[in-house]
């Protein structure tokens, strides 16, 4: 079984999987000067206009897991969904379901899974 899991791990590591369909147009609920990439978990604004009124929601989350601060970014957008770059292939209805799927994907996985991830990561950073 652990042999299977680390084929699959490799297979998923070397197809340089990009997410598809995941791409939502428009505002992504940065803010201005707010360009959203890397690890920064600055607020995330959202601007839009109702009934002749400009208005302008401000969300910022301080998440901590097991006590200790988590810096990921989490994302709001127009329609109230949250997205993190930590995770790019999820668009979730809540901030509770996208720390609950970083958990599951980061905390829970297998220590091999989480080193090919993390290596995956860092491949992307630096390409």
């Amino acid at each position: 079984m652990r042999d299977d899991l680390d084929e699959l791990v490799k297979a998923f590591v070397e197809s340089e999987y990009t997410p598809d369909g995941a791409e939502i147009e428009g505002d992504h609920g940065h803010g201005p000067g707010e360009h959203g990439h890397g690890h920064e978990a600055g607020p995330s604004v959202r601007e839009f206009e109702y009934r002749g009124h400009s208005v302008r929601i401000v969300t910022h989350y301080e998440v901590t897991i097991d006590g200790e601060a988590w810096t990921g970014p989490i994302h709001v957008l127009p329609d109230g969904n949250v997205v993190s770059h930590t995770l790019p292939q999820y668009l979730l209805p809540s901030a509770v379901d996208l720390i609950s799927a970083v958990i599951d994907e980061t905390y829970e996985a297998p220590e091999e899974v989480r080193a090919a991830i993390d290596a995956a990561r860092e491949d992307a950073e630096q390409a």
